[in-house]
């Protein structure tokens, strides 16, 4: 009994200059099926909700209720749609990856002598979440040097430049090998767990492999969410002055 495993996820086929490999496959299949069930939620929304729109609404509103520990009740809707479409994001392709076709599964192309699973884990490919990460990353540099100006740029003039500078770039590669090294040995855990115990102790691994998908997805959004509220510090900071100067004028 052998198990190879890839960390390279190997490409399918080509389109015009883009490779697609089995864990871009994966993250296009987790976006269409976000795509339809927030069609099917969203399609005929009610006073009164119904079994789909109500469940939407509970999904957003612990998100948000966890979101705003983490940030202001103002920052935590204002940067809600983007933290909350990553852990949504992040859920689906963690949990489509354990389902049985995918990894060593029964779905592959043959290349010659060698067979590529047609589907794998989108996050156990260190370029789909170091992709996500650059996202977030250039969206809190730009929403920072908006909202902040002068005041934020400051923090990268010396003294503080080195320091500032390597805090910035560190940010994307802890969320990007946080997210990747967790699922990747995930799916290395399970599949061997299937080759030596087929029955019982598999099942124990892939509800605690649920559980894992939850708590990465979890842990990469609130971190999104916590960049995105410090790059806005100081527009929170005038904010917070200016509706405090409105207090003492009432007063």
């Amino acid at each position: 009994m052998q198990v190879h495993v890839e960390i390279a996820a190997p490409t399918l086929f080509w389109l015009p200059g883009l490779p697609i490999s089995n864990t871009v496959m994966t993250a296009i299949l987790s976006s269409l099926v976000l795509i339809v069930l927030a069609r099917l939620m969203t399609k005929n929304m009610l006073l009164v909700p119904g079994r789909l729109q109500c469940i939407g609404e509970l999904v957003v509103e612990q998100f948000l209720t966890i979101g705003e520990q983490t940030a202001d009740a103002r920052r935590a809707r204002r940067f809600l749609p983007v933290a909350g479409t990553a852990f949504l994001f992040i859920l689906t392709a963690n949990w489509l990856g354990i389902l049985p076709f995918f990894g060593e599964g029964e779905l592959f192309l043959q290349h010659g002598e060698e067979k590529v699973n047609i589907l794998r884990s989108a996050n156990s490919d260190l370029n789909v979440t170091l992709a996500m990460s650059l996202i977030v990353f250039f969206l809190v540099e730009y929403i920072g040097f908006r909202s902040g100006g002068l005041a934020y740029a400051k923090e990268f003039i010396w003294p503080g430049l080195f320091i500032e500078v390597i805090s910035h770039l560190a940010r994307p590669v802890a969320l990007a090998l946080r997210l990747f090294g967790n699922i990747l040995a995930g799916e290395i855990l399970l599949t061997v767990m299937t080759l030596l115990v087929p029955l019982v102790v598999p099942a124990f691994f892939l509800g605690f492999e649920m559980f894992v998908g939850i708590v990465q997805a979890l842990i990469f959004a609130l971190l999104t969410l916590a960049f995105l509220s410090m790059s806005t510090a100081h527009e929170a900071a005038h904010h917070l002055a200016e509706e405090a100067g409105e207090d003492l004028t009432h007063h």
